[in-house]
């Protein structure tokens, strides 16, 4: 945010107390409590950002794609159970997904990328279809997890493709192992 904006914001808000002195309708002022006006306005702001994208979502014509049990694989790494999606043929592509999602994330993306390329989504352990270990999670354990999807399940060459965290185990997967190709 730049300084102007911010110093235009903090001029409008008159404190008193714990009660503001705000600008209203028509140009009038009125005095409401700060608590209610956080509140307020967080939900005025949130339902105004979702908006554009409810509605950008159903004018580009996006559908939900119907479940298909094809594709569907699980995999036993260190006891636990992993969840993964194959489709297509030809180079490899491991899909990893970000922090509170799952292989679904890229439901938009698998199809079309298995029209070129054999594509991989795994689910990290802990996430979507995979085993809730009772274990500390950490960056190692999703690193060691897809070094050994690659090694165990891929068994060659692979582009890595990471969403936030995923994109961070992406890096951390391939970077100590630069000759294999990752």
């Amino acid at each position: 945010m730049s300084t102007s904006i911010a110093t235009a914001r903090t001029e409008l808000l008159n404190p008193i107390g714990n009660w503001l002195d705000v600008p209203g309708r028509r140009g009038r002022w009125k005095i409401i409590n700060r608590r209610n006006f956080s509140v307020n306005r967080i939900v005025a702001t949130g339902s105004s950002i979702m908006t554009p994208c409810v509605a950008a979502e159903s004018s580009q014509g996006l559908q939900r794609l119907p479940f298909k049990p094809e594709g569907y694989n699980y995999w036993t790494w260190r006891g636990y159970i992993m969840h993964y999606v194959e489709q297509g043929e030809g180079f490899p592509v491991v899909l990893i997904h970000g922090f509170a999602s799952s292989s679904f994330h890229w439901r938009y993306n698998l199809p079309e990328l298995a029209k070129r390329y054999k594509v991989y989504a795994l689910d990290l352990l802990g996430f979507g279809w995979s085993e809730k270990a009772k274990i500390d999670y950490d960056a190692l354990i999703w690193r060691d997890q897809v070094v050994d999807f690659l090694k165990e399940v891929v068994k060659q060459s692979a582009v890595l493709v990471g969403n936030s965290l995923g994109g961070f185990t992406a890096l951390l997967a391939a970077a100590p192992q630069p000759e294999t190709n990752l």
